[in-house]
């Protein structure tokens, strides 16, 4: 190569090598611009975006759920990004409320650092388990018969120290805020923890003074929240039964027939209490094998300190409340004024649907 184009080469290797960083620089920087510091990949929206991520959605499934939403434009940048920034690998299941107008990098660092959505959920008092699975799987991203295996898990039990067939009993009644994303698990660890707490030493010794496991307190303070949802009334309805327990006499409980024959509430009828079934407190002695219901607070305080009675019965007054016997007579003279004021009601019944009949029969005439 003669001498004279050797600098000549020189000069044209160094200036593409000039222009190759200027290109490098202005590409690393466009991407790095777009990647950080704009927002051109997401939607710029004033409405907050409601995106669920469910267990075990990979980061691309992820980005397709963002996409699908009109959260992001396109999903290779933030493929890309995620080689960056190894927060993309920590984004937990749950359920997130995504403003407009984020940068790739801030959508990436809102997700992994976001707090867990809470969703609530009531449980009503009395409720039956199933009835529970139901308002689980509605209201957080969990399936009923997920919570159902849970609820009834032999492994589960024996880490909580409970001696049952299931957990039956154990959700107290109120209105609570759980994690959207919770695992079966979670949910039976949150209402184990929460009965614990409201399980005191105190109410413990209430339980030992007299005679009461834990379990036997729950039970019977679910037949007590089947039997009135009048709170005075509950340590009354409470000490009849301890009262025949005392005494050796079956509970004869009609919630307890009910919760044997499926649970349906309803009237309780002659032929239903001739139902072989150990929670059928007509035909078997002493308390059935287990809550039929999961009790309140309320309910389970009755039990605890229940009024100081001598009632043996007790039946419904027809207008709310019961009225409460001490002898089989005076419950006798109780039931004869029971049926008097259901007879009286299904009169007043009768004859309101006579009147609504004659005005609809005076309008349709008026119309003619």
């Amino acid at each position: 190569m003669p001498n004279s184009l050797r600098p000549r080469i020189i000069r044209v290797s160094i200036n593409l090598l000039i222009l190759f960083f200027l290109i490098g620089g202005i590409g690393i920087s466009a991407i790095y611009l777009f990647l950080f510091k704009s927002s051109y990949n997401t939607f710029i929206d004033k409405q907050v975006k409601v995106v669920a991520i469910h267990r075990g959605m990979s980061y691309p499934q992820i980005l397709k759920e963002l996409k699908s939403e009109g959260v992001i434009k396109h999903i290779d940048p933030m493929l890309f990004l995620a080689r960056l920034m190894p927060e993309a690998q920590r984004i937990k299941p749950g359920r997130y409320y995504i403003p407009g107008g984020l940068t790739c990098s801030e959508l990436i660092t809102f997700l992994a650092t976001r707090k867990q959505d809470e969703a609530k959920v009531r449980i009503p008092e009395g409720s039956y388990g199933r009835e529970i699975a139901a308002i689980i799987g509605t209201s957080l991203d969990l399936d009923s018969l997920s919570f159902m295996n849970a609820f009834q898990d032999k492994e589960l039990l024996k880490r909580y120290a409970v001696d049952a067939p299931n957990f039956e009993g154990y959700f107290l009644a109120e209105t609570y805020s759980l994690p959207w994303a919770s695992t079966a698990e979670d949910v039976i660890d949150f209402f184990l923890k929460k009965f614990r707490e409201f399980y005191s030493a105190e109410l413990k010794a209430l339980a030992e003074r007299a005679g009461l496991n834990e379990l036997e307190v729950i039970t019977l303070a679910s037949i007590v929240e089947a039997e009135t949802d009048i709170i005075s009334e509950m340590p009354v309805v409470a000490s009849v039964y301890l009262n025949r327990l005392a005494k050796g006499m079956r509970l004869q409980a009609d919630p307890t027939v009910l919760f044997a024959k499926g649970g349906v509430f309803r009237r309780v009828l002659y032929e239903d209490l001739k139902f072989d079934s150990p929670y059928n407190t007509y035909l078997y002695d002493g308390l059935p094998p287990g809550p039929i219901g999961n009790p309140s607070r309320e309910a389970i305080l009755a039990v605890l300190k229940p009024a100081k009675t001598k009632f043996l019965f007790f039946v419904a007054t027809g207008k709310g409340g019961h009225r409460f016997a001490i002898t089989p007579e005076e419950h006798e003279q109780n039931v004869k004024l029971y049926r008097t004021a259901m007879r009286a009601k299904q009169d007043s019944l009768k004859a309101i649907k006579r009147e609504e009949q004659r005005l609809l029969s005076l309008e349709r005439q008026s119309k003619r």
